[in-house]
C-alpha cells in the first residue's frame, strides 16, 4: 500500500521583528514539521532559536541542483511533513520557493500556505493610495537598458505598483522613475518593522531633489501611484 505523503507547509516568517511571526506558524513547526527547508540556514537558525525550536533545517534556494529538490520530494512524499521558509517574508513573493511548490504538486504531495509578513501588503497598508488594481515588479532588472524598458511598460498600466531594491541602487531607480514617470506619488519603506523603520512619502519630484538624503542601508520597499494611469 502506498504511504500517504506528507505536507509541504509553505511559512511566512517575520521581515524584521520577530514578534511579527503568527502563532499558527510556530504552532505548525513545533507540531507538524520534521525538516525545515530554507534559503538560508543560518537565518533559519536564529529563527528557530528564538522560538525553542529543534527541527534539523537544510538549504534549498534558486542555486540548489535538482538533486536536492528530488531528495525533499521523496522525503515528503515518505509521509513526513516538512516546512519551507525564506530569510524573511512570503515564500514565492520575490523570494524562492516556486520551484519546490510546483515539484510537490506534480508528485501529488499537499502544499498548505501558512500567511504571513509581507513588504508587499505592509508597504501597501500605509501608503494611502487608491485602487484594487496592483501590480508587483518586485526587483527590477540590473541592467540599465531592460530597467529602463520595465518603467516604460508602467505607462498606462496598473495605477498602483510596488517594487523592491537593494540599498547601493535605491537613489539611482528613484532618479530613474523621475525621468520615465513623472507626476508620479511615492511612498519608500526602508527597515520595514525593523528598529530603525522609515517612511517617505512625497511626489517623485520631491523625492529626487533631496535623493540624496536617502539613506542606502537596509532593505528598500516602494510603492507608486500613476494617477494618470488611473
Amino acid at each position: 500500500m502506498a504511504k500517504t505523503p506528507g505536507t509541504l507547509f509553505v511559512i511566512a516568517t517575520p521581515i524584521g521583528n520577530m514578534e511579527d511571526i503568527t502563532y499558527r506558524a510556530v504552532k505548525t513547526l513545533q507540531e507538524e514539521v520534521r525538516a525545515l527547508y530554507c534559503e538560508d540556514t543560518r537565518r533559519a537558525r536564529k529563527l528557530l532559536s528564538r522560538f525553542s525550536l529543534s527541527i534539523p533545517a537544510y538549504p534549498l534556494h534558486s542555486n540548489s541542483p535538482e538533486a536536492h529538490y528530488a531528495r525533499a520530494v521523496e522525503f515528503l512524499r515518505d509521509g513526513n511533513s516538512a516546512a519551507y521558509i525564506t530569510d524573511s517574508g512570503t515564500p514565492g513573493v520575490s523570494d524562492p520557493g516556486s520551484v519546490l511548490v510546483r515539484a510537490c504538486r506534480e508528485a501529488g504531495i499537499p502544499v498548505s500556505p501558512i500567511p504571513g509578513p509581507s513588504a508587499l501588503t505592509a508597504l501597501l497598508s500605509v501608503s494611502g493610495f487608491p485602487g484594487r488594481d496592483i501590480l508587483f515588479m518586485g526587483f527590477l532588472s540590473r541592467k540599465p537598458g531592460k530597467r529602463r524598458k520595465e518603467l516604460d511598460a508602467l505607462k498606462g498600466g496598473p495605477s498602483v505598483c510596488v517594487i523592491y531594491e537593494a540599498p547601493a541602487r535605491v537613489r539611482k531607480l528613484l532618479l530613474e522613475i523621475g525621468e520615465t514617470l513623472p507626476g508620479a506619488h511615492v511612498v519608500i519603506g526602508r527597515e520595514l518593522t525593523k528598529m530603525h523603520e522609515e517612511l517617505i512619502a512625497g511626489s517623485i519630484e520631491e523625492i529626487c531633489e533631496n535623493v540624496d538624503k536617502i539613506r542606502e542601508q537596509g532593505e528598500f520597499a516602494i510603492a507608486l501611484y500613476l494617477p494618470q494611469n488611473g
